[in-house]
């Protein structure tokens, strides 16, 4: 089985909130309907990788809940 390509950590200054505003942008310009279909192309694979980034920061965020929720449990 082909292994899962993972995106690369967000950079420093990359916000979660932008990103789901950005996607949110891209999705409003497909459903319009006006690109071609070079465009829709494109703007859906740069949606996909941001989407992918914001999975892994949350999945990230939540590993460090776990482990706040798992020291409190033991304290």
């Amino acid at each position: 089985m082909p292994k899962k390509n993972t995106p690369p950590p967000p950079a420093d200054n990359w916000s979660y909130e932008a990103t789901v505003t950005t996607v949110e942008a891209i999705i409003a310009d497909l459903e319009s309907g006006n690109l071609p279909l070079a465009a829709v192309l494109t703007q859906f694979e740069q949606a996909v990788q941001a989407l992918q980034q914001c999975e892994t920061y949350l999945q990230e965020k939540q590993q460090q809940v776990d482990l706040l929720i798992e020291t409190l449990a033991d304290g």
